[in-house]
């Protein structure tokens, strides 16, 4: 019988929530500044997708070997890697893309109703308030591939959910207006929150409420929520982490609680990062530990 936890933060729920999406004939894509990813595949690689590979956007390479979260000694976990080229992008784009069960979860400063996103910039793109990352491999994620994209925010308010008219620039496609990719992607598959998950609906393909997590109200996810979702009338709660997972998460996969750095803001995190890095510095080995013989 299996045993929930009841004892787990917000950040632990979202990782292992991202981790059960990984299936095991994925590629799991590990980008840049996204700990809680990364933590998530390792978890899916320890657990029920152990034959899942990763790819490092950080040295570009494929990785089997599954090892525990790093913030400064990313690069080491590439050590046993697999090259297509030595220059230039290791690209995916080298595999049949109708074929590909590749994951990555994207962290979009803008949503709307379509699953639209945008990693761009807040305000005119030609005078931006903010510029934002940009959008890498957002494109290709969202038009071609086809296990579609994945997205998830630990903040969810009304300034990342918005209606289309209000997003300030499409970097990742959706649902347009409710119509599927031209270009054969599967499509935006699910949005992971620290109040909800939400998927998107069969037939308009606009944005629904799939769980809501424990101790979570409706109305505060309708009103941290700037457009209408759709609410099944069997609305569930979402499952907690196992204890299995969450011991897991917390003693093999990142005890450094690196994680963390993606919920947290202010003085929290910059104590959280200088403990870190003071952690890690102190190491006497600098690769991070090998999770499996």
């Amino acid at each position: 019988m299996t045993e929930f936890s009841k004892d787990y933060t917000i950040d632990e729920l979202m990782t292992v929530l991202m981790a059960r999406e990984v299936r095991n004939d994925d590629v799991m894509i590990v980008g840049v500044a996204t700990p809680m990813v990364w933590a998530a595949f390792t978890l899916a690689k320890l657990t029920y997708a152990p034959d899942a590979i990763y790819h490092y956007i950080m040295g570009n390479t494929f990785v089997i070997e599954p090892r525990q979260v790093s913030l400064l000694y990313l690069e080491m976990n590439t050590a046993r890697a697999y090259r297509f080229q030595n220059s230039v992008e290791c690209t995916l784009e080298s595999l049949p893309s109708e074929k590909l069960t590749t994951i990555e979860f994207f962290r979009p400063a803008q949503i709307d109703q379509y699953g639209n996103s945008n990693n761009i910039c807040i305000g005119d793109w030609e005078k931006p308030k903010i510029r934002l990352p940009g959008a890498a491999g957002i494109l290709d994620f969202s038009m071609f591939y086809a296990r579609g994209s994945f997205l998830y925010t630990p903040r969810h308010d009304t300034r990342t959910f918005v209606p289309t008219e209000k997003i300030f620039f499409i970097s990742g496609v959706g649902f347009p207006n409710g119509d599927p990719s031209i270009c054969g992607g599967l499509g935006p598959q699910c949005v992971i929150t620290n109040l909800a998950y939400l998927n998107f609906d069969d037939e308009t393909k606009r944005m629904k409420l799939n769980s809501i997590h424990p101790n979570i109200d409706i109305e505060t996810v309708k009103n941290s929520t700037g457009f209408d979702l759709i609410i099944p009338n069997d609305l569930k709660e979402t499952k907690p982490p196992t204890v299995k997972e969450i011991n897991l998460l917390r003693e093999k996969v990142d005890p450094l609680k690196i994680r963390k750095l993606e919920v947290l803001s202010g003085n929290e995190r910059e104590e959280l990062l200088d403990e870190i890095i003071q952690k890690e510095l102190a190491k006497q080995n600098k690769f991070p530990k090998l999770l499996i013989s």
